[in-house]
């Protein structure tokens, strides 16, 4: 058995976890009381961080472990759980890369982070290029997936 704790809660005005627009909800991440103020020192050298998160409403009876058609939608192929960014995941943990837009002591204020309000927050990484596909790489991926993502930011 393996136990992890939050770090953080996020703080926004999106209390559903609806499946789109996500860019229209400012985010706060907000350290709690038991982390350092240190965790955070030198974040404002970067502009995005990856923040690993907790699916905390999701509850262990809609937890997928066999294909579906991505959002239920039939006119897309039924992919696995590892094959789609669904929430329902078998750990419930979500990540996103995101925007910072301000570092203050207790606090990291983002642009585009996809979690609802009191969302926990279990890790915080800054994102460096060298983590990224280089230039020259193609990321490939289905038709599907640029269709359901239209509208996401």
């Amino acid at each position: 058995m393996f136990q992890v704790s939050p770090v953080a809660t996020i703080k926004n005005k999106r209390s559903r976890p609806e499946d789109d627009n996500w860019s229209n909800f400012p985010s706060v991440i907000e350290l709690l009381g038991h982390v350092s103020s240190e965790t955070i020192l030198g974040l404002d050298a970067f502009s995005h961080i990856e923040v690993i998160f907790l699916f905390h409403l999701v509850s262990e009876d809609t937890i997928v472990l066999t294909a579906e058609h991505p959002r239920e939608n039939p006119d897309w192929p039924r992919v696995g759980i590892f094959a789609q960014r669904k929430k329902s995941r078998p750990n419930r943990i979500g990540s996103t890369i995101c925007r910072i837009e301000q570092v203050a002591e207790r606090s990291i204020s983002v642009r585009g982070l996809d979690a609802i309000d009191q969302t926990p927050v279990l890790d915080i990484k800054p994102v460096m290029k060298e983590f990224l596909p280089d230039r020259n790489t193609q990321i490939k991926q289905p038709s599907w997936s640029t269709e359901l993502m239209l509208d996401y930011w």
